[in-house]
């Protein structure tokens, strides 16, 4: 290959990675969202000059507080970083010998009350701060007992995550609030990726939350491993004990300048954008993949628009009784095919969200999706 041909391969052509449509959304297996220009912007001028990262992020809290109505805020590395950070704050707070201890808890309150039907992977953050779960309910059931007789001079905090992933039969979230704030204890939730709205924003303080660990590079498109962490001041102030440029528990979450700028321009451009047009836009598109899907023999197909599920679109396909098509065999199919097709599954079911999807990739993921049915 010659220089002037080099020079016009993209840099994922020169590295010898093929791209994908990406159909699963803001997933980080598919790189998150877009960027918005001014996260490109912001970080490209960042990179320009020296900062105390402690400033920084002092600067940009303070924003995160006022946009989400907590009392104070922080950037972290992702909505995982944050969940990690609330772990250590809530066990270990600002205590530099317990900070220095983690994740050897030995002697704190390290115990996470969580529903059985919120558990998802990123219980691990809770984990590998030094927290271990003690959990509750049953499939599609929990009682007010339970969530009172499960928290003991150990609790830590009790988790609710806010998810597409989690199931059904978790108590009211304001009963959650109201019992554990009689017992003292702190409400860590996980809303990764509830953005947009961007009333999402302040949905759970003003529900009594003490944390709130969002995605930054989700629905706000900043960087992809960008997030920030919204609260109790108190407990901010734990999480930023524990995290880079400190050396305690969370200082492998480092988040850089460049990254914590590009956060911020992102933020601001989240506050000011109109969230409702994109929303119209992104129906359109699944309502595209509906009317070429819909009418399929072997395709069970639904539409869920409620943003309280799901920030965006999504079409939920199932394979009919008669069908011999699997999920698995589907998306792998797609994904071996050109244009490579990724596509995420949820439960039993081929899920397509709209919210990384562009020009005509609505029509082409369905077509090639009707194509493989059978």
């Amino acid at each position: 290959m010659t220089d002037a041909a080099a020079k016009n391969q993209t840099i994922y052509e020169r590295l010898g990675v093929v791209p994908v449509i990406n159909a699963a959304g803001t997933e980080t297996a598919s790189g998150g969202a877009m960027m918005v220009p001014e996260a490109l912007e912001a970080m490209q001028e960042a990179s320009r000059q020296y900062v105390l990262i402690e400033e920084l992020n002092d600067a940009i809290g303070r924003r995160i507080a006022e946009a989400t109505g907590a009392e104070a805020g922080m950037v972290t590395s992702g909505a995982a970083g944050g969940l990690l950070l609330a772990a250590a704050a809530s066990m270990a707070g600002t205590d530099p010998v317990k900070v220095s201890q983690l994740p050897d808890s030995t002697g704190m309150p390290n115990q996470f009350v969580i529903h059985r039907v919120h558990r998802i992977n990123y219980d691990h953050m809770f984990r590998a701060a030094g927290g271990e779960f003690v959990e509750i309910g049953i499939p599609r059931a929990t009682y007010e007992w339970e969530l009172r007789n499960a928290i003991t001079d150990r609790t830590a905090g009790v988790v609710w995550v806010e998810s597409p992933s989690v199931a059904p039969g978790a108590l009211p979230f304001e009963t959650v609030v109201e019992i554990a704030h009689e017992h003292n204890v702190p409400v860590i939730v996980d809303a990764a990726s509830m953005l947009p709205p961007a009333s999402h924003l302040r949905l759970w303080i003003e529900a009594g939350a003490d944390l709130v660990s969002y995605s930054g590079g989700k629905g706000i498109r900043g960087p992809q491993n960008s997030g920030m962490l919204a609260g109790r001041a108190d407990l901010i102030a734990g999480a930023r004990a524990s995290s880079s440029p400190r050396t305690g528990v969370g200082r492998a979450a480092k988040v850089s300048r460049e990254t914590m700028a590009g956060f911020a321009a992102a933020l601001e451009r989240f506050l000011e954008h109109d969230h409702e047009a994109d929303f119209r836009e992104h129906l359109a598109q699944a309502e595209v993949v509906c009317e070429i899907l819909s009418d399929h023999p072997k395709v069970d197909l639904e539409l869920i628009t409620d943003q309280r599920i799901t920030p965006d679109p999504v079409v939920r396909l199932a394979p009919t009784r008669e069908a011999n098509w699997t999920v698995d065999g589907v998306r792998e199919s797609l994904l071996s095919q050109l244009p490579r097709i990724y596509t995420r599954r949820e439960h039993h079911y081929l899920v397509i969200r709209t919210h990384c999807l562009h020009g005509d990739e609505p029509e082409t993921v369905a077509r090639a999706i009707r194509d493989l049915l059978h």
